[in-house]
C-alpha cells in the first residue's frame, strides 16, 4: 500500500503506470489452517488490488495481481519435499514451479503487451487451479 501511494502521483502524472501485486493461490484453496494470517493477508491484497483497479483505471494506471502456487524459494525452504510433490501432482503441468515463471508473468504484466489487462488476477500454478475446478 506505501508503495502504491508512493509512486501513484508520478503515473498519474504521466497517466501510466502498472501496479503488479503478488498473492497466493492459497486465498482459493487453503491448504492448512496454520497459515491463517498468512492466506488473510494474501486475500485482503487481492481486494486491494481490485479496489486499486477502479481508484486508478481512469488515470491510466493498470493493477493487477500474480498467484503463485506453492514455488521453490528461500521463503519455501521450510516446507518438507512432500508437500512440492503433493503439490504438483494437483497440477495439469505437473513440474516444479520456480522464481522465473512468476518473474515471467510480471515481467509481461508490466510490459506494453499488457495494456488491456487490469483487475485481474492471474494464477500461475500449473494448472491447479483448472484441475480443482474439473474436480
Amino acid at each position: 500500500m506505501l508503495l502504491s501511494q508512493a509512486f501513484t502521483p508520478g503515473m498519474r502524472e504521466r497517466r501510466f503506470g502498472r501496479i503488479v501485486l503478488i498473492t497466493s493461490d492459497t486465498v482459493w484453496k487453503p491448504p492448512s489452517a496454520d497459515l491463517l494470517g498468512y492466506i488473510t493477508s494474501k486475500g485482503a491484497l487481492t481486494a486491494f488490488g481490485r479496489t486499486l483497479t477502479v481508484a486508478l483505471g481512469k488515470d491510466g494506471i493498470a493493477v493487477t495481481s500474480v498467484a503463485p502456487g506453492l514455488t521453490r524459494t528461500r521463503a519455501t525452504a521450510y516446507q518438507p519435499d512432500e508437500a512440492f510433490v503433493m503439490a504438483e501432482a494437483t497440477q495439469a503441468l505437473p513440474r516444479p514451479l520456480v522464481p522465473e515463471d512468476v518473474a515471467a508473468t510480471v515481467g509481461f504484466l508490466a510490459s506494453e503487451a499488457a495494456e488491456a489487462l487490469t483487475g485481474q488476477v492471474l494464477t500461475v500454478d500449473g494448472g491447479s487451479a483448472a484441475m480443482r475446478a474439473q474436480a
